[in-house]
């Protein structure tokens, strides 16, 4: 009889995706076969994101789409049933609404209960019926972290590491401390065994994850220990909160080679008085203060954000603070959305009174403007050389290759001697927006 084989469709966030790596190990512990195919798939799990409406929309069209095919396709006889479950944050949010809204729903199940996956499944073949299973776990004592489960199979140089999870901060328009809870910190004792463990498997590159990941106690601490106990080669961490860039991270930077010269700090609006409405807790002068001594720390920084467009009450002139903000730091590349309200968070309750037309035309503006930023800083890369740790290779084009630089800007390039996973140099020949382009050094 063949193996039964697993589908998995993830949307959102490095935390979903890791989370659905740990999800692929344990079925890979059980004897699934990962596929690339739903409609043949025996499992089908849908990893969801409910931060923002329109992957909470996708997400629903894509599984209303999967019940049906699986209602109007039944197996032969010989074949268990397709079962099709849903996880990740919109499982958290909606629960047992997900049950009675689509029929046909196997398995519904919380980021905090992913451990309990192997259970979930005998019980679902035991009793025939749906299954739920979106208990919140906020103690360490109770918590369960996976670690080597998710190395099963690295598919590439770089992993990323669970250091924590859940968040404690209240910003007005989050639903994340709904969904995934209060924070809860993995041991550097355990964090540490991971990574060794992945470096054995070949990862060269990890990135910390944590919904507030520089909230984890002593977080710079952290990061020396990793360091200074294995042999790792680069550290990358997601996402900070920039109320928790303390002096002693910035130090890192000036004084940690490993740790890469790249940092993602989401700032969401150049308004105090959005900031404000938001609880963020900084405001734009404290922000570029923490710029300021980060890239005096470690010159040629590379500088990510998030931006939101149209949150309630934005005014025009709140508007603008923004793109006066983004001129003035010059951040390196930006993910820009529009507001989406979430229910059970503050900002539901303020009116919506933005127009959509209004939220699109300022998001244009922002991206208009930010693209012309990251070229023109980009641009300065053109006729050097860039230390890359090559990633992947383009199938139909074997000579050309994909790589990161340590300040995360990515590079497509030509050359015929490496492998994935190598370190080499690349001279950068030209600069997009987005990325970089180059051959080979000395080829």
């Amino acid at each position: 009889m063949a193996p039964r084989t697993f589908f998995i469709k993830t949307f959102g966030c490095q935390m979903n995706e890791h989370d659905s790596q740990k999800i692929g190990g344990l079925l890979a512990n059980l004897g699934f076969e990962p596929t690339t195919q739903p409609e043949t798939a025996d499992l089908v799990l849908f990893n969801t994101c409910t931060v923002r409406q329109k992957a909470h929309q996708k997400a629903f069209s894509e599984i209303g789409r999967a019940i049906a095919f699986k209602n109007s396709e039944p197996r032969t006889s010989n074949l268990e049933p397709r079962l099709i479950g849903v996880c990740g944050c919109v499982a958290q949010d909606q629960g047992a609404k997900l049950i009675s809204r689509f029929q046909g729903l196997d398995l519904v199940f919380g980021p905090d209960q992913i451990y309990r996956l192997p259970e979930l499944l005998e019980i679902l073949q035991k009793t025939k019926k749906p299954v739920l299973a979106t208990e919140l776990i906020n103690s360490a004592e109770d918590y369960h972290f996976l670690d080597d489960v998710a190395a099963t199979k690295l598919s590439g140089p770089s992993a990323y590491v669970t250091i924590m999870k859940g968040c404690n901060s209240r910003c007005s328009y989050c639903i994340v401390p709904k969904v995934r809870g209060t924070e809860v910190y993995r041991t550097a004792r355990e964090i540490i065994k991971e990574i060794e463990f992945l470096v054995e498997k070949g990862c060269r590159e990890v990135t910390l994850l944590g919904q507030n990941v520089n909230s984890y106690p002593d977080f710079s601490k952290l990061i020396r220990l990793i360091s200074e106990n294995t042999n790792v080669e680069r550290i990358r961490f997601t996402s900070p909160h920039p109320k928790d860039v303390k002096d002693d991270l910035i130090e890192e930077y000036a004084t940690n080679p490993k740790l890469c010269s790249h940092i993602h700090l989401p700032v969401q609006s150049g308004s105090d008085t959005v900031l404000k409405r938001m609880r963020r807790a900084y405001n734009r002068r404290t922000y570029l203060k923490k710029v300021e001594s980060l890239k005096k720390a470690r010159p040629g920084l590379g500088i990510t954000t998030d931006v939101i467009v149209g949150f309630p009450q934005e005014s025009d002139e709140e508007f603008n603070q923004t793109l006066l903000f983004l001129k003035e730091v010059q951040f390196d590349n930006i993910f820009a959305f529009k507001y989406s309200p979430r229910e059970a968070t503050e900002a539901y309750s303020m009116e919506d009174d933005v127009p959509m037309t209004l939220k699109e035309e300022r998001l244009a503006k922002v991206l208009e403007l930010q693209n012309a930023i990251s070229k023109k800083i980009n641009q300065h890369y053109v006729g050097g050389t860039q230390e890359v740790l090559v990633e992947r290779n383009d199938r139909m084009a074997t000579r050309r290759w994909m790589g990161r630089t340590s300040c995360h800007k990515i590079v497509n390039f030509t050359g015929k001697k490496t492998s994935i996973g190598d370190i080499v140099r690349v001279e950068v020949t030209k600069a997009n927006s987005n990325s970089l382009e180059g051959n080979l050094y000395g080829t």
